[in-house]
């Protein structure tokens, strides 16, 4: 079954989460995908361990925010398992390598705070890139890919790769939590301009990433770009940090019109603090947006109930993973069920009246 709004074919899709972490999600304020800011640089890890076997495995901890919400991860895994589809991660540099089988890209490391100085050594990017782009062009072809990601303080860096290759993405990057932080993300890239001396708009792509930027939005540049050429379909499933990645593959000529999609859910494209239509319009108008439908106001859990108080909204793939549900003809309560299922598995709280209300 062709999966056609979204051009790929769900009988050859590979979903690919990429996985990262920038020490910009430790700055207090920045991210609420975890616990404590400390503990952000473990979420990319747990998010693609628990994504594959089903629980963590480093450590018995399932990523939350700080008020309980849970992980993407959880819509993920279950509309790959509804839809019977494979999934890989690519490890470009997360904090703590991940006990699961994947792929590592050798050039891979941990993104420094940008607010302190160069976010990689000169030369990092570029490497990340070719060896991201390699992958691509070695499992495309006869392959499509919808592509996620997981990393914390990603619209920071994303707002900062943006603004440094010469787009207009201040206050209109997303944020994982109801309130958005755009005065503290401003601020941070404006103590990293300071700190790396970077001139702005940047002549060189891969300079500004090693600048002001992370290990994870380049290698997925670097991957579609790859899986492009090699005549494959990608659809990058996330909010405004895919429109980091389409910002490197424009400055950097790589036309990827009419093979790349990006897919993203309606709780980030209504959110009214970011702006993923205008981005994505200024930074590749040629790439087309697709907006998931489903609604978690009437699941039986508060926890999934938050991502319509403007939770969350997405990561680890979730919009393009659930447009990929809807063109698949799956009901939007069918899909609801299964992440029931599968909140209800992870959490314990299968038939908790209490957990209802």
């Amino acid at each position: 079954m062709a999966a056609q709004a979204l051009g790929v074919d769900l009988d050859r899709v590979l979903f690919t989460l990429f996985i990262g972490s920038t020490r910009t999600s430790t700055i207090p304020g920045i991210s609420i995908a975890g616990p404590t800011p400390e503990a952000t640089l473990y979420t990319p890890t747990l998010d693609a361990e628990y994504l594959i076997a089903g629980r963590p495995v480093s450590m018995d901890a399932v990523p939350v925010s700080p008020e309980g919400v849970p992980t993407p991860a959880i819509v993920s895994r279950a509309i790959l398992r509804l839809l019977g589809i494979p999934a890989l991660v690519v490890d470009s540099g997360a904090f703590l390598a991940p006990r699961i089988p994947h792929v590592a890209l050798p050039s891979r490391r941990v993104g420094e705070r940008i607010d302190r100085g160069r976010a990689l050594p000169p030369g990092t990017a570029e490497r990340l890139y070719s060896e991201a782009r390699l992958l691509g062009r070695s499992l495309g072809g006869r392959l499509d890919f919808v592509v996620g990601e997981s990393m914390p303080g990603g619209t920071t860096t994303a707002m900062a790769v943006m603004e440094a290759l010469g787009f207009r993405a201040r206050g209109r990057v997303s944020s994982a939590g109801p309130v958005n932080p755009h005065g503290l993300k401003a601020r941070v890239y404006e103590e990293a301009l300071k700190a790396t001396g970077l001139e702005v708009p940047a002549r060189d792509p891969f300079e500004a990433v090693d600048a002001v930027g992370d290990p994870l939005h380049v290698s997925i540049a670097g991957f579609t770009a790859g899986a492009v050429e090699a005549g494959s379909r990608v659809v990058l499933g996330g909010g405004t940090q895919m429109c980091a990645i389409l910002a490197i593959l424009r400055r950097l000529g790589v036309s990827v019109e009419g093979r790349v999609t990006l897919a993203t859910t309606r709780w980030l494209a209504g959110d009214g603090s970011s702006d993923v239509r205008g981005l994505l319009s200024e930074v590749y108008p040629g790439v087309p947006l697709l907006v998931s439908s489903v609604d978690f106001s009437r699941s039986r859990f508060r926890g999934l109930r938050m991502y319509e108080e403007g939770y969350v909204k997405e990561g680890v793939g979730m919009g393009g993973l659930l447009a990929l549900a809807s063109q698949a003809g799956i009901p939007g309560e069918a899909v609801l069920e299964a992440v029931e299922e599968e909140y209800a598995r992870v959490s314990g709280l299968a038939g908790e009246a209490g957990e209802a209300h």
